[in-house]
């Protein structure tokens, strides 16, 4: 059984199971059963959604609590032993109203399955995130076009939300990173007020939803002449993400990946400077499960979408971080996003 919270408590694998393309679906619950049967409980405010797109699934509706109680009662059967809930998306608040629902059944925790499940896309979720991709791939060049001496973070993030929704983006996928100069040090940092001069790194990290599905690309350029800093940083970046990509087979592992990538930064004079895992599968959410990183030791399946997002970062003076998202696939990985890789001065 999935079931969703208020927003933002919105569990993604509820959308995972029914495919409903829009909608937040507060308080609604799918009823997911081993003969494959799906069941889908739901408000008036969104029934209509539900029922537009449910492709075989039953679809009820309730009005107030008891009702709910009554039909998912109706829905999962009666004498039902065992429940299995999603625990890393569930709310407290919804866990019990299934606890006081089924007194007597056992709540089974089963979100390594659906983590397992959701880590593996099939044609249709591949298309969707290649479309996610194609569009924040389009707007890079017009990001470039937004940098102008004295705009600020804050402005360029605005524009580049617009511009991806303009091009059928559904909204960014995560808050978009925007930073100027010393900022870009900073892996997470957010758009803020800083304004561009010249000499300044520019870190771009962004992505759209399309149907649901995310893009996350990066891409840093420098906003006047590189210096010969600047450049050596992005060099060693940049091949440390084509050495990244190319190790993303079924050979290889997750952690062997993020080793290898670390291994070949700090092999540079700027060991140490690479502060975080090389990438994380990507789908339904930004980071939709355990990617390229010391604690995925499992080797890579064809179906997984990953980011590689190599990185450098020199406090005081900025950081570079380049990254791509890439389709596993039987034989060499497929990357999906296209925007330009090369260092790019304006």
């Amino acid at each position: 059984m999935l079931a969703n919270g208020t927003e933002p408590h919105l569990d993604a694998s509820f959308f995972y199971v029914t495919g409903f393309p829009y909608g937040l679906f507060e308080e609604s619950y799918v009823v997911a059963k081993s003969d494959g049967s799906v069941s889908v409980l739901t408000s008036p405010l969104e029934e209509g959604i539900a029922r537009s797109h449910a492709d075989g699934m039953e679809v009820q509706s309730f009005s107030d609590l008891s009702e709910t109680a009554k039909k998912l009662k109706g829905l999962v059967g009666a004498g039902v032993k065992s429940i299995g809930v999603n625990s890393s998306e569930l709310t407290f608040r919804s866990y019990s109203t299934i606890k006081s629902i089924f007194k007597s059944a056992k709540i089974i925790d089963v979100s390594d399955a659906i983590a397992a499940a959701r880590m593996i896309k099939d044609e249709t979720e591949v298309r969707l995130i290649q479309k996610a991709c194609d569009i924040a791939s389009g707007v890079y060049p017009k990001i470039q076009t937004m940098l102008k001496d004295g705009v600020s973070e804050s402005e360029v993030a605005a524009k580049m939300a617009f511009e991806m929704q303009r091009a059928g983006g559904s909204g960014v996928s995560f808050d978009s990173i925007v930073a100027f100069g010393k900022n870009s040090a900073e892996p997470h940092y957010i758009a803020g007020q800083s304004r561009l001069r010249r000499g300044q790194f520019v870190l771009t990290d962004y992505g759209t939803k399309y149907m649901r599905y995310c893009s996350d690309i990066t891409r840093t350029l420098v906003f006047g002449r590189a210096t010969k800093q600047q450049r050596r940083m992005y060099e060693v970046v940049h091949e440390a993400l084509e050495l990244g990509k190319r190790l993303c087979t079924t050979e290889n592992t997750g952690e062997y990946v993020n080793s290898q990538v670390t291994k070949f930064i700090d092999s540079t004079e700027f060991r140490g400077r690479f502060i975080h895992s090389t990438g994380h599968s990507l789908g339904l959410s930004v980071h939709d499960g355990a990617g390229l990183s010391r604690y995925y030791k499992k080797k890579l399946e064809p179906g997984m979408v990953l980011t590689v997002e190599p990185g450098i970062y020199i406090e005081g003076v900025g950081g570079v971080r380049i990254e791509d998202d890439v389709l596993i696939t039987k034989a060499r990985p497929r990357v999906l996003t296209t925007a330009k890789r090369e260092l790019i001065e304006i």
